[in-house]
């Protein structure tokens, strides 16, 4: 009986996430990072457009892998925001046969982009082996998208070795177009916005802030001094690449989501991460920018310090701001079902019928779901939106496992920022929107998992009915 103890509790015991055994989540991510990244390969830049469209198709492949499989865990179904996207479906593949869509060719694929971009919510419940996996796919994402932010620096510091063959809009570097995309340092080094392990300009800036937020919160973790110390330095190069990218906007909802999580885990009575992400949180922005200043001079990150001397609103009024007045002023009205799909970005580019020229020009979220679906989708897509934020809150703030209240706080404070940039780029439209439902059906996903555990646990035994009792002796 004591040999089977031992046993006992080594099986009751949790597995630890480095047991568990990876699988298209783990995949997944790593390929959103690496697909794009064989860009750096010389020659390969005229197969642009392929490799693009790699990026997207493995979305669907898994979801289709997945169906194959017949395996189903629990969170898909019951994924709230899952209802309105299925609806969103619908109403795309609809849209291929609007009046107005430039192909039948672009219209599909210009659909197939949208389901592409929301399909983790249907497929990565069912990738999730266990809770526990959670933590691991949030050190993937950090060191990916570290180490594309540390490639940012590189080709601030020596370009000629990290710099793809090939940066997209730099064709002209004489053009206003290429000379807005780059600029000159106080030593008069000139600086092409970093691309990080991409090949469009200012693209590490997004890749530095997801490294900043996701390596601060995991140097709150329980974990080695030499790990905290490599989620620091990679958090602290995110954030010194956001200055070079000089993407103001980022740097703003950087901020934001760390004010948020702080909240967050005041709210979850975890005073001592709020206090020491505060602390480390102020220490990474002040100290990178101080670095970047010492290094390449006060005139890269002046344009970040005029933040607190501008006025933002107008600021913004007079730019993106501009797009989203229209979108209400006019295009809801103009285009209430679309003005048909296939008609702007890589689709038009490479799908579509180039005998008709395109007149839709879109940059900012809310404007490309007017002219792409009208109405119907920008409403049905915010609403889906809106269950998936609260429903990652509910699980940051209620969820009886201490680990998953943790990881779904980051997320929300992490997706809090790409709903943001709904105001100022086509989100839902790239591999940002793509985390945004990834990392939110996951963490649905695990939080049914722990509520059906608990609820197994909590359920009473069956009690085995009484032995009947033996008649007497002498009967």
């Amino acid at each position: 009986m004591s040999n089977l103890q031992p046993a006992r509790r080594a099986a009751n015991r949790p597995i630890s996430p480095i047991r568990l055994p990876w699988g298209w989540l783990e995949w997944f991510i790593i390929a959103q990072t690496f697909i794009p990244a064989l860009l750096f390969m010389p020659g390969i830049s005229v197969v642009r457009p392929v490799i693009r469209i790699l990026s997207f198709s493995v979305a669907l492949l898994a979801w289709v892998a997945i169906i194959q499989s017949g395996r189903s865990r629990p969170g898909a179904a019951s994924f709230p925001s899952s209802f309105w996207l299925k609806l969103i479906v619908g109403w795309l593949l609809l849209l291929i046969l609007h009046w107005n869509t430039n192909s039948l060719i672009a219209g599909f694929a210009h659909a197939l982009l949208y389901i592409a971009i929301l399909s983790p919510a249907f497929w990565a419940p069912s990738a999730l082996v266990s809770q526990r996996q959670v933590g691991r796919l949030m050190m993937i994402l950090l060191v990916c998208n570290g180490l594309s932010a540390l490639v940012g620096l590189g080709q601030v510091f020596r370009p000629g070795i990290f710099n793809p063959p090939v940066i997209q809009g730099m064709q002209d570097e004489n053009s206003l177009a290429g000379q807005a995309l780059a600029y000159r340092d106080e030593h008069g080094n000139r600086i092409i916005r970093p691309c990080g392990l991409t090949d469009q300009v200012g693209a590490a800036s997004a890749a530095g802030a997801t490294a900043a937020l996701i390596g601060l919160a995991y140097s709150l973790r329980p974990i080695s001094l030499i790990k905290r110390l490599a989620c620091l330095v990679l958090a602290f190069g995110g954030v010194a690449v956001i200055y070079y990218s000089q993407v103001r906007m980022i740097l703003m909802m950087l901020i934001i989501c760390l004010l948020v999580l702080v909240v967050i885990f005041v709210i979850q009575k975890s005073y001592g991460y709020a206090a020491t992400l505060s602390g480390l949180g102020t220490a990474m922005i002040a100290g990178a920018l101080s670095w970047v200043a010492a290094t390449s001079g006060w005139i890269v990150v002046e344009r970040f310090i005029g933040l607190f001397t501008t006025n933002l609103a107008e600021k913004y009024q007079s730019s993106r701001g501009g797009f989203i007045q229209n979108t209400f002023d006019t295009l809801i009205w103009e285009y209430p079902l679309g003005a048909g799909l296939g008609w702007w970005g890589t689709i038009y580019g490479v799908f579509g019928d180039k005998t008709v020229p395109t007149k839709v020009w879109v940059e900012v979220m809310w404007p490309a779901w007017v002219m792409d679906g009208g109405v119907p989708l920008m409403i049905l897509y915010v609403t889906a939106i809106v269950f998936a934020m609260a429903d990652t809150l509910r699980i940051a703030i209620r969820s009886r496992d201490r680990e998953l209240g943790f990881w779904a706080a980051v997320v929300f404070a992490s997706n809090l920022s790409v709903l943001a940039t709904c105001f100022s780029y086509v989100t839902f439209v790239t591999m940002i929107g793509l985390q945004f439902w990834l990392l939110a059906a996951i963490i649905h996903a695990a939080d049914v998992r722990v509520r059906t555990a608990a609820a197994s646990q909590a359920r009473p035994k069956a009690i085995a009915p009484p032995l009947p009792s033996l008649p007497p002796a002498n009967a």
